[in-house]
């Protein structure tokens, strides 16, 4: 017996799955061709990563971040700094970057200019791509700033 995934597969290998149209409403079976990209036309996406704990009783300051990525074509993406401060309030900058190249190139490419700033506690890091924005393959994400050494305990 064949694991199942969900949806039904025919002779011709391709998949369908039961879906529902973000723009009609309409449910139904739907394939997925992934010759044609993974650049959404229809949905966004968004990712939070886990809050990471740098110092106890320390506030560090990002300056930049240094992303890794495979170039799949131009990507519009947004990235989201967010933290708390002392006073318990919540706090947040965001920069928007093209990534990739206009014709892809596969290749893993690394991107270290992109200045966000932001001083704060329980730092979280979000990112956003718009539907139609392009595809977005990432490999790794590095946070870089600085921590006051007379703050740590």
């Amino acid at each position: 017996m064949s694991q199942s995934n969900g949806g039904i597969s025919l002779t011709s290998r391709i998949s369908a799955y039961p879906m529902v149209n973000a723009n009609t409403g309409a449910a139904g079976l739907y394939t997925f061709d992934p010759t044609l990209g993974f650049n959404d036309p229809s949905n966004p996406s968004n990712y939070s990563f886990k809050v990471e704990p740098v110092a106890a009783g320390a506030t560090p300051t990002v300056s930049k971040i240094i992303v890794t990525y495979r170039d799949l074509g131009l990507v519009t993406v947004t990235f989201t700094l967010t933290a708390t401060t002392d006073d318990q309030k919540i706090v947040s900058n965001s920069v928007t970057v093209i990534l990739g190249n206009l014709i892809p190139t596969g290749r893993i490419m690394t991107r270290n200019d992109i200045g966000l700033t932001l001083t704060g506690q329980n730092l979280q890091l979000s990112l956003s791509r718009a539907a139609n924005a392009g595809s977005l393959a990432l490999v790794e994400l590095v946070l870089v700033g600085r921590l006051d050494p007379s703050e740590m305990i």
